[in-house]
């Protein structure tokens, strides 16, 4: 292969260099200008591709292509610009093998396009086909010469009424038109490239689709622009005709650099940096697409010119353009997901992501989804995204370590929930929108999450206070009937045992009816316990602070009360004295209960609009993650009612502090 290299690397320099010599010879310096910008091009990037490292075919049919076409280029200049060639006899054989040097140019742009991006056949179809285009590209010549006296004119090249050619036979003179327009056709067959370049597209694996998807539409706009060049230099003449084949060869060439550049690129060839490639790509497909464009409507417009006014040729390319507009959108947005994948644009993402939101009903419902919606709307291989303790995955298994391309916290009003961890695009690393994206969904999957978990707790508490209100009044019933309800029992057997004794006239009716008195005293003292168990009357009559005071006159064990003198006698809103009395009085009863406390201090101030209250006991202490019981809970809850916040301190052995916070709505509570 390296030999192939060397002999197409000698023979293309030898052409160009002599090509231009015999065009600035004959003093056509427009001729040798197109040497220099026609072939020469394709064929230096075919010898820098070929010689940078070995095992690049690419570059080799690249090289080959540009080396054939110089030849074919200076053979022919050779013809027509040396009278000394013309005139020799030989100059049907030098003519002939240029011709066969231009069609085997043809058949490696076949072979450039349709083997790309191995450059090796791949199929039998594809042996057959280039296999028949390089018959055809060597045969078709011959046999041209075989059917005509003289050289037809070519595309590019004007009739040779002066050369004769020796392998005329007159019984293949009627073929001659078709062979000859076949010869004059043949720079078409490149389409074939693009077909099997199609083809070889539609099977091969995502990995070769992401390498070759683009170059066919980037080859396929420079086709078009190539042959509005060849209508214009066929069916127009003079200066602006001139001017026009230039700039469409000039924007065709352009196209073909453009799109094998990027394409080799991807393939290691011309080196180019993967992440500079794809940030740049779109717009060389957006220009591909509007210069086919413009190129399309002016060759439409010189086409008419020959055939019609001026004006209306004009008025004809004007409403061509206009009726191209829809293909040329079309073809952006297709070349938008060719490029990018199938990938959604950030509007499309957040509309999903926000109908995601307001149908899922929690967040373990609310993760998978979400994960999957990101994945497919940047196009990641994976997404992890975590909160809390619940994960959830998309395009990789829960137990699976991968190290994330970008990870994007979580964070609501400073608290950082949880994270969304990004693997890598299919097509190569996050793009700065991708990132902003990913950012603008993180604020909202924060939101989300927050609001799920805040309508969790609510839930949760809703249901914890549900449970103590029943549990609370099972303990009312449980007490009244073990209670009170025996009490009132034993009282009327013994007022029965006294009625009986008057009855009868029994001296001794003052024994029960004493034992009556004093049992209906101790029934009234338990009535009484019983209900400033419910709601203390002294709470209502008098206040918080006295409340709480009477409350520790009740327990067996050293209660010491420290409050700013100034809020005895101050009245707080009902719910405010309620809830506060009822978490001083849990936990009096929870040091005298459990904690086993011989002292408690309690604490009452009022700084800053807030009213604080603390009880320390000396107990034995707890450990509170370990003890989230009902009682904790509701304390909790209570607390959260009145926009509060609790906090407990403990350890095991070191006592219990209980700190409870309470916002004052009222600033102006009433002194009684």
């Amino acid at each position: 292969m390296r030999a192939v290299c060397v002999f197409l690397a000698i023979v293309g320099g030898c052409a160009l260099v002599a090509g231009a010599w015999i065009e600035l010879a004959a003093g056509n310096v427009d001729e040798a200008g197109f040497v220099l910008v026609g072939p020469a091009p394709l064929y230096v990037a075919g010898l820098i591709g070929v010689f940078r490292g070995p095992g690049r075919r690419v570059a080799v049919w690249l090289l080959a292509g540009g080396a054939l076409f110089m030849v074919g280029v200076c053979l022919g200049d050779a013809i027509t610009d040396l009278p000394t060639v013309a005139d020799s006899s030989l100059a049907w054989l030098v003519l002939l093998i240029g011709e066969c040097a231009s069609n085997l140019a043809v058949v490696t742009s076949v072979g450039l396009l349709g083997l790309f991006p191995t450059g090796v056949p791949q199929s039998r179809g594809e042996r057959a086909v280039l296999s028949a285009t390089v018959l055809v590209a060597v045969l078709l010549p011959v046999a041209l010469m075989a059917s005509s006296p003289t050289p037809p004119a070519g595309l590019f090249q004007s009739a040779e009424p002066g050369i004769v050619s020796p392998l005329f036979i007159r019984a293949l003179r009627p073929a001659e038109p078709t062979l000859a327009a076949l010869q004059f056709t043949f720079a078409a067959w490149t389409f074939l490239g693009l077909v099997l370049l199609y083809l070889r597209y539609r099977r091969s694996a995502a990995a070769d689709r992401r390498r070759i998807r683009w170059l066919l539409v980037g080859a396929g706009s420079a086709l078009l622009v190539f042959v509005a060049n060849a209508v214009v230099a066929t069916f127009s003449s003079g200066a602006a005709a001139t001017v026009a084949v230039w700039v469409l060869w000039v924007l065709g060439l352009l196209l073909v650099f453009a799109s094998l550049a990027v394409a080799l690129s991807d393939n290691g060839v011309l080196g180019i940096d993967r992440v500079a490639r794809r940030s740049v790509i779109y717009r060389m497909l957006w220009l591909m697409i509007a210069v086919v464009y413009v190129a399309a409507a002016a060759a439409l417009g010189i086409l008419a010119s020959r055939y019609l006014a001026v004006g209306v040729a004009m008025l004809l390319a004007a409403g061509a353009a206009l009726a191209f507009q829809p293909v040329q959108r079309r073809l952006e947005r297709l070349a938008d997901r060719w490029v990018f994948g199938q990938r959604l644009d950030g509007y499309a993402v957040i509309t999903r992501f926000g109908t995601l939101l307001e149908t899922s009903p929690g967040a373990a419902d609310l993760l998978p989804r979400l994960a999957d919606a990101i994945r497919q709307g940047l196009d990641l291989e994976w997404v992890r995204v975590r909160l809390g303790v619940e994960t959830a995955t998309a395009g990789i298994d829960p137990g699976v370590a991968a190290d994330p391309a970008y990870l994007v916290p979580l964070i609501h009003a400073g608290i950082t929930l949880g994270r969304i961890e990004c693997g890598p695009r299919h097509d190569g690393p996050l793009l700065d929108e991708d990132r902003r994206l990913l950012a603008h969904l993180a604020g909202q999957v924060a939101t989300a999450a927050s609001n799920l978990r805040l309508t969790a707790e609510l839930t949760a508490s809703r249901a914890r206070i549900a449970h103590a209100q029943d549990a609370e009044r099972q303990r009312i019933q449980r007490d009244l009937h073990d209670g009170a309800q025996q009490d009132v029992v034993a009282l009327t057997a013994k007022l029965a045992l006294a009625r009986e004794r008057l009855r009868r006239g029994d001296p001794r009716t003052d024994e029960p009816l004493a034992e009556l008195q004093r049992d209906l005293g101790d029934l009234l003292a338990t009535l009484r316990e019983f209900a400033h168990a419910i709601h203390p009357p002294v709470l209502s009559d008098q206040g918080l602070l006295e409340a709480i005071e009477a409350q520790a006159a009740r327990l067996p064990l050293e209660v010491v009360i420290e409050a700013d003198p100034a809020l005895r006698g101050v009245r707080y809103p009902a719910h405010i004295e309620t809830t506060t009395w009822y978490v001083v009085a849990e936990a009096l009863t929870n040091a005298v209960k459990h904690a086993r406390a011989e002292r408690v201090l309690v604490a009452l101030t009022q700084p800053d609009g807030h009213l604080t209250v603390e009880v320390r006991d000396d107990g034995c202490g707890f450990d509170p993650l370990a003890a989230r019981g009902l009682g904790l809970a509701g304390l909790t809850d209570r607390i959260s009612i009145v926009h509060g916040a609790l906090r407990i301190d403990s350890q095991p052995g070191r006592g219990t502090t209980l700190h409870a916070e309470i916002p004052l709505s009222s600033p102006g509570a009433v002194h009684g």
